[in-house]
């Protein structure tokens, strides 16, 4: 079962591995129905990096996120028999996801020019690292590689030790957001299939979503003699102007606290209901923005660790100024409004042990999200075949023989 119904009758075939599967999963999150085809071993992702669930040598969490409510069947697409399935279930998809290195599926004669002779209205997606064409196409790619590619970031996580991951705010991006990008393009192209019967080739690779990350990164640099510093907005050392205003703070308790009072009414109201005039007041004097803002966040700093999180959170909260807390892991796993907003469910791994795991930002009043855990490498071969091709037992057996992985 996957997550909610809203794509409920889409078919979606995926050849995926690693982080690429997330693309199917983002859609089985929404309610297709995702059958993931894979060789004998099964995509790497189930039993690679960490922490393992559940036991030493337990599934991953990137394997119960991006293979949660899918099915799964074992099929050599080197043999001509196992192609010639691939077709016919291909003729009956209305996507079909090609997430190993770009080409592979066009090198086994099921690319989209292969498959849409079939069906014309197929939607045809190849994501990979560093997509079909361009210098760098025929190179094998890495995840922390697509950010250092996109001028994000050059660190490998898994290069530091576990303190010093702890302690590194490096967020990779590349791996993440390419499903996101694809998901959108996948379902874009699906609408417009759906109204006029034909299909589209899409193409999202990790590197170029990166590099797409910010708008205000590549872009700035390419029309760099059309750049200017807006007026007003920078202070002093090119610092945003009234930045304390809108900062991290400790508290008393050592809880950490993004402050958000930025704008004047916020700050007018901030400063009142700490009974600090002066504080409202220096903003409002034609001293230089710096000077003004080198001398609150000082005074800031030592306000913010006279009280306990949870006491500025009851003042912020009374007085209708925004703030709010600047998580740990630990601290986001037991926030209030985390909690609130149905962020995490309930599920067994491979193993047979309770998990809590987290859900979709995605939200629907009245729909709740449960997906099935992944499936076991090619568990669902036969109810596939006859749900899909409409076949009696004899022909998912004949099938099964030779050319499908036990």
């Amino acid at each position: 079962m996957s997550g909610y119904d809203f794509l409920s009758g889409v078919r979606v075939l995926e050849v995926a591995q690693l982080g690429p599967s997330s693309l199917g999963g983002y859609l089985a999150d929404m309610g297709a129905e995702v059958v993931k085809v894979e060789d004998g071993a099964g995509d790497p992702v189930r039993y690679m990096g960490m922490p393992a669930m559940g036991s030493p040598n337990g599934e991953s969490l990137l394997h119960l996120r991006w293979n949660r409510g899918k099915k799964s069947i074992s099929i050599d697409l080197k043999e001509e028999a196992g192609k010639a399935l691939f077709r016919r279930l291909a003729a009956r998809s209305a996507i079909v996801i090609e997430g190993m290195r770009a080409g592979v599926l066009d090198r086994l004669g099921l690319g989209y020019e292969d498959l849409s002779g079939d069906n014309p209205a197929l939607v045809f997606c190849s994501i990979s690292g560093l997509g079909s064409y361009g210098p760098y196409a025929k190179m094998g790619s890495h995840g922390p590689s697509f950010d250092a590619f996109g001028a994000l970031s050059s660190i490998n996580p898994y290069a530091l030790t576990k303190e010093e991951r702890a302690k590194s705010n490096a967020v990779p991006v590349g791996m993440h957001a390419m499903g996101l990008y694809a998901a959108l393009g996948v379902l874009s192209a699906l609408v417009k299939a759906q109204a006029t019967g034909r299909g589209a080739q899409i193409e999202v690779a990790a590197a170029d979503c990166a590099a797409h990350w910010l708008p205000d990164s590549v872009d700035a640099e390419l029309n760099r003699d059309q750049c200017f510093d807006r007026e007003g907005f920078l202070g002093g050392e090119g610092r945003q102007a009234w930045w304390p205003r809108l900062c991290h703070y400790e508290c008393a308790d050592g809880r950490g606290l993004f402050f958000q009072a930025y704008s004047p009414k916020f700050w007018d109201r901030f400063c009142a209901a700490v009974d600090r005039d002066d504080l409202a007041q220096a903003y409002r004097s034609d001293r230089d923005v710096n000077a003004i803002d080198s001398e609150v966040h000082p005074w800031l700093e030592e306000l913010f660790r006279s009280r306990t999180f949870s006491e500025w959170m009851e003042l912020f909260e009374a007085n209708d100024v925004p703030a709010g807390p600047a998580n740990s892991l630990e601290t986001l796993a037991e926030n209030p409004h985390f909690l609130a907003r149905d962020n995490l469910y309930e599920t067994l791994n491979a193993e047979g042990v309770s998990l809590r795991l987290t859900t979709t930002p995605v939200k629907s009043p009245g729909r709740s999200f449960a997906p099935d855990p992944p499936s076991g490498v090619g568990n669902d071969f036969d109810d596939v075949l006859r749900d899909w091709l409409e076949v009696d037992e004899g022909e998912v057996q004949k099938l099964r023989g030779g050319d499908v992985h036990e």
